[in-house]
């Protein structure tokens, strides 16, 4: 429970301070008047504890991160308590109740006290931005203002949901090719180092010459062992080089815009941010943002440097007054977006454009996922065949060679 210091008159005009634990200051307030008390100040005091926080345990919260399934679960809670009639104070006391995350559990104490002491939710959110997002802020502020706080933290919830299916949908995409490359790492290794050797100390024994295929699996393991740690210092050197670039404002453009350049992986970027953009534009506008806050918000969360300075920008057009279509207008922004904003200005159904915008990418994307898990499968069987396959050839290319002389 906090403790608050406190400053007030008494009947005969003295002044008195003193400290009192209660929930919140309208408690205290309500106790001193009820002693016959006129109320001059009441500040809660905030525990020196622990680096800042109450206890050690608060502390250790604030260093742990806050899951998308614990914020999608928490606006949910408060949807259905908001629509069922609780008042905020006691939604927030009841969702921490169920909250397993430590650091959100430990923000809606927080956010609990400060909707006793009067603050807005909004205000209370700001406190807290390592946890709620600037769209969740921003959209809070909207929802106060309409008096439609239920259905924001639905629409929050949705948006969560979209945005962890997107990842979920990119990470799956990439979890098979990768286990892949690292097995064929592995493969390749062990036939270097175990295999390939004694293979090649048995047939140089036989002092014969070697057919072609044989001498170069020979000669090209020699070269590996021989020159493995370079190579993988090199390898290691260039992805040390390449995250430092991406660290940098110009490196992350150059990364990004190769990226969304790239044959195969650029396509399901592109599709991905698009989703992403077009939803959270929906979800903005349909709340009440207005479009230039919509697109700021927007940019941040946006991961590809290219598409986020472009709406950053983009936001500054439209304050000057230009069409919201011609200023998101971009080589990379596929001309279906412009196209059918521009329809949604027209026909002032802009935030239903942008949502159907939002699920038509997601679409695409899951049909791009499946096609490359499809095409990715084989051709990484192909490829550890054939590294195999060549090696039972290289070595029975030899021992035919030396059985027919």
């Amino acid at each position: 429970m906090p403790t608050f210091a406190y400053q007030a008159l008494s009947r005969t005009g003295e002044e008195l301070s003193g400290r009192m634990q209660a929930d919140s200051t309208s408690a205290v307030a309500q106790a001193l008047r009820t002693e016959g008390l006129r109320v001059l100040q009441i500040k809660e005091r905030r525990s020196s504890g622990f680096l800042g926080q109450e206890n050690f345990k608060d502390w250790l919260a604030t260093q742990r991160s806050v899951s998308t399934d614990a914020l999608i679960f928490f606006y949910r809670q408060m949807a259905f308590m908001l629509r069922a009639g609780l008042p905020l104070a006691e939604c927030l006391q009841l969702a921490g109740s169920q909250i397993s995350s430590p650091r959100l559990n430990l923000a809606l104490r927080l956010m609990y006290r400060d909707i006793e002491n009067g603050q807005p939710l909004s205000a209370s959110l700001r406190k807290h931005r390592d946890v709620f997002s600037d769209i969740a802020i921003n959209l809070v502020v909207a929802g106060e203002s309409t008096g439609e706080l239920d259905v924001i933290m639905e629409r929050l919830a949705v948006h969560l949901e979209k945005k962890s299916q997107l990842r979920k949908q990119l990470i799956n995409a990439l979890i098979y090719p990768v286990v892949v490359v690292l097995a064929a790492i592995g493969v390749a290794s062990f036939m270097v180092v175990a295999i390939i050797p004694k293979f090649a100390q048995f047939i140089q024994g036989r002092g014969k010459r070697l057919p072609e295929s044989t001498q170069a699996l020979i000669d090209g393991a020699a070269f590996l062992r021989e020159n493995g740690f370079i190579i993988l210092a090199v390898a290691i050197a260039v992805i040390l080089f390449v995250f430092i670039l991406y660290k940098t404002y110009k490196g992350r453009r150059i990364i990004d815009r190769v990226v969304l350049s790239m044959p195969v992986m650029g396509k399901p970027i592109v599709y991905a941010s698009m989703s992403q953009m077009n939803w959270a534009l929906s979800i903005l506008m349909r709340s009440g943002v207005t479009i230039f806050d919509s697109l700021k918000i927007t940019a941040d969360l946006l991961a590809n440097k290219i598409y986020s300075d472009k709406l950053k920008s983009a936001s500054d057009n439209v304050m000057a007054g230009r069409d919201l279509a011609s200023s998101i207008k971009h080589p990379q922004i596929p001309e279906i977006v412009t196209h059918m904003t521009a329809i949604g200005e027209r026909t002032g159904s802009l935030d239903r454009i942008q949502q159907e915008l939002g699920v038509y990418y997601q679409e695409l994307l899951e049909v791009v996922i499946k096609r490359l898990s499809a095409m990715i499968e084989p051709a990484m069987i192909l490829v550890i065949g054939g590294m195999v396959g060549f090696v039972y050839y290289a070595f029975f290319q030899a021992l035919f060679a030396l059985a027919g002389r």
